[in-house]
């Protein structure tokens, strides 16, 4: 009897164990299930979501990890029905982030060889920290023909121009170039005209009009830099990007936005500037562009920086490149226009 007993007890504890187990992967999955939901309906205006929806890829790495975890469990305990609850939960976040992601997978419309394109490349330089050498020989390395500076000091500016970035993009805009990291600036190598410093944001935001092509055809390039969604400032960031959204969807020739969004793909800000008529160059790219930070000691986790392109447009040789000096690594991509506006 007390054998029989011993054996009762000894099962008790094994289910209660078990329910411990499942209990604590619920709660370690939790944090997934609510940023994928909160990315789901958009719920990504206020802090923390704001914050939280930026990193949605690593929770749904970790939602895999959980469920693997959970399923291993499972499969060597009985009763096992709370963990392959949890394990199928897991999934279910997993593939509805895969789905999310499934653009990446192909790339976009197939460039026309005779249609005008753009070499394209933006950076933030880190409150005028990015050194001005580097950024230059990127220019030069990759073939730039328009570039965009975030976080423009008046000091980077002098420094960039020694280095010789005036004499590989000789026409420019900024605004508010100062101290701070307010300025912003916009390079080309063709003619801009229309020009304006965008001064009408917290971060200035200038554009400028280029005439690409054998055809002069007009494409408007705007350099873009929001303000980031932190604790208190949320509500300036959304302004920002619709600021950036309406300023696209008002164009009548075709349209290029380059810069820190200070927001990713999973953010229903940013989803609302592409619309239906733009694209982020990653997906038309078909690859994942992870931008911030790159002055750690981990690779970076998110990104923040963003080629935005007409969707019936065609974009290659998409990549990313560290710069000695910044925090944000610089995003370059040639953007083929598919009927740039006469």
């Amino acid at each position: 009897m007390d054998d029989v007993a011993a054996g009762q007890d000894l099962q008790s504890r094994a289910g209660r164990g078990r329910a411990a187990a499942a209990g604590a992967l619920a709660l370690l999955l939790a944090p997934a299930v609510v940023v994928t939901l909160a990315r789901a309906v958009g719920y990504d205006r206020r802090t923390p979501f704001a914050q939280l929806v930026s990193v949605t890829p690593w929770f749904g790495a970790w939602a895999l990890l959980v469920g693997l975890v959970a399923l291993a469990v499972a499969l060597l305990a009985r009763p096992r029905r709370a963990l392959l609850v949890v394990a199928g939960v897991a999934g279910l976040v997993v593939v509805v982030q895969a789905v999310w992601w499934a653009p990446l997978t192909t790339a976009g419309p197939a460039p026309d060889a005779a249609a005008p394109a753009l070499r394209v490349m933006t950076v933030n330089a880190f409150l005028g920290r990015a050194d001005a050498d580097a950024v230059v020989r990127t220019v030069r390395d990759q073939h730039v023909q328009v570039l965009a500076v975030e976080e423009l000091s008046a000091g980077l500016l002098d420094r960039l121009h020694d280095a010789g970035l005036d004499e590989a993009l000789p026409h420019r805009v900024t605004g508010s170039v100062g101290t701070g990291n307010r300025g912003s600036g916009l390079w080309s190598a063709l003619p801009l005209t229309d020009t304006d410093a965008g001064e009408d944001t917290w971060f200035a935001m200038p554009s400028a009009t280029v005439a690409v092509g054998s055809a002069g055809a007009p494409v408007r390039v705007t350099a873009v830099h929001t303000v980031p969604p932190s604790v208190g400032s949320t509500s300036i960031w959304t302004s920002d990007l619709r600021a950036v959204r309406d300023r696209l969807a008002g164009g009548t020739t075709a349209q290029l936005a380059l810069g820190d969004f200070n927001a990713t793909r999973d953010h229903a800000a940013f989803r609302a500037v592409l619309g239906d008529r733009f694209a982020d160059a990653a997906d038309l790219g078909g690859r994942a562009t992870f931008t911030w930070p790159t002055n750690r000691a981990f690779p970076p986790l998110v990104g923040i920086d963003h080629v935005v392109a007409d969707r019936a447009d065609a974009v290659r040789d998409v990549r990313t490149v560290r710069v000695r000096g910044s925090d944000h690594a610089a995003l370059l991509a040639t953007v083929v226009f598919a009927t740039p506006n006469e």
